[in-house]
């Protein structure tokens, strides 16, 4: 393979840019050349400067797809495959600092000069970048909860959106200011998550029911329903948010819901007084012996605050959660609220400070704050 680079380098035309990046068109292609924002296919070659092969899409048979300036491969490749057409054939030399630098990966050492074949299979145009509308100030907003306002652009058709709904979207979202800090449109790469599950931040959660297919909603979203005071790459703490997203489908699937936790719609619970100022509603009937103080009983759960705001669940982590009941060694709304309850049993426990976290809080948890659990209970080791 290097031989042939080599010969390819002697007869071909190499075009070096600042930054010493090299390629060479070996084979020509047709077409509009590759730009970024596009989803393009390729297959590639990467080998060492000695001959040794690292990585090989045509060994495993499997192109690869990602979007070009995404950020998503090496800045050898982002540089090096733009203006490809589909069937030319590019040799890449890239040097250390578009590679991985000073950083070891997999079989490729520390400061290693990387070449490629790459092929150009397919590319798929890009999408229209999203621009924020200037007159987004004069929208006919409509306030959902205190912090969240929503503006429909283009109203959608077919099954609205409820808690347990997947719902799978394009989106992009700029500070109040005008900086745009993010876009799945940027990598082509629609969002999906099913309302309900915490994975979205709660201006989404709250802000995406009732969307429909088709629907372009607007959500004007303050800080405690965003990002709070943690900091991303492009959003100070505190910021609000201004997203525009298209919903591209809303589909239910009652079998990944019956394994997930959906915030419920607490007001509408039928909740029953438990010790304590504990409330509590069996949403889910078991059978068998009832959990006694004293066993370590098996659980999962997921645990929000009463905005909605998921700040734990041994379902994500996928691993039950094992705890000796009535012993102490959890907050006391579990206590009271596990006890009693049967294998196969599913409830909600509203746990208020007093038995919860109380003054002090927790991590995420802040003082003073009511819980709402799911807990499934199934069974005891002793």
């Amino acid at each position: 393979m290097l031989k042939i680079i080599i010969f390819w380098c002697l007869s071909a035309f190499i075009f070096v840019n600042a930054e010493g990046l090299q390629h060479t068109i070996i084979k020509k292609g047709e077409g509009i050349g590759a730009q970024s924002g596009q989803k393009i296919s390729v297959h590639y070659v990467g080998m060492l400067t000695d001959s040794t092969i690292f990585d090989s899409s045509r060994e495993r048979n499997e192109p690869l797809d990602f979007t070009l300036g995404a950020g998503l491969v090496i800045s050898g490749w982002e540089q090096g495959l733009q203006g490809m057409q589909v069937g030319e054939v590019r040799h890449l030399v890239v040097p250390p600092e578009m590679g991985y630098g000073a950083q070891a990966v997999g079989a490729i050492p520390a400061n290693s000069t990387l070449l490629f074949e790459v092929e150009m299979l397919a590319i798929e145009q890009g999408l229209e970048p999203d621009t924020l509308n200037p007159k987004w100030k004069t929208f006919a907003w409509e306030e959902k909860i205190p912090g969240l306002k929503v503006f429909d652009e283009k109203a959608g058709q077919g099954a609205p959106a409820d808690v347990g709904s997947a719902i799978k979207v394009h989106f992009s979202g700029w500070l109040l200011g005008g900086t745009k800090f993010s876009s799945s449109k940027t990598a082509n790469q629609a969002v999906e998550s099913i309302l309900g599950t915490g994975k979205f931040i709660r201006g989404w959660e709250h802000g995406l029911l009732g969307a429909q297919a088709g629907t372009v909603r607007w959500l004007q979203i303050k800080s405690h329903l965003g990002y709070g005071n943690h900091a991303l790459a492009q959003v100070p703490p505190n910021s609000d948010l201004l997203y525009r997203i298209e919903v591209l489908s809303v589909e239910r699937d009652d079998e990944a819901m019956a394994q997930m936790d959906l915030f419920p719609k607490v007001n509408e619970v039928p909740w029953q007084e438990g010790r304590e100022g504990l409330q509590y509603a069996i949403i889910q009937q078991g059978s068998g012996a009832s959990a006694q103080a004293g066993q370590v009983v098996q659980v999962h759960y997921t645990g929000w605050l009463e905005d909605g705001h998921k700040f734990d669940s041994s379902r994500d982590r996928g691993q039950q959660f094992n705890f000796p009941l009535g012993a102490g060694r959890v907050i006391r709304g579990w206590d009271l609220g596990v006890e009693g309850m049967l294998p196969g049993e599913k409830r909600l426990l509203r746990i208020p400070a007093g038995i919860g976290y109380g003054s002090q809080g927790a991590g995420a948890i802040p003082p003073d704050a009511t819980l709402i659990f799911a807990v499934e209970y199934f069974g005891s080791q002793g």
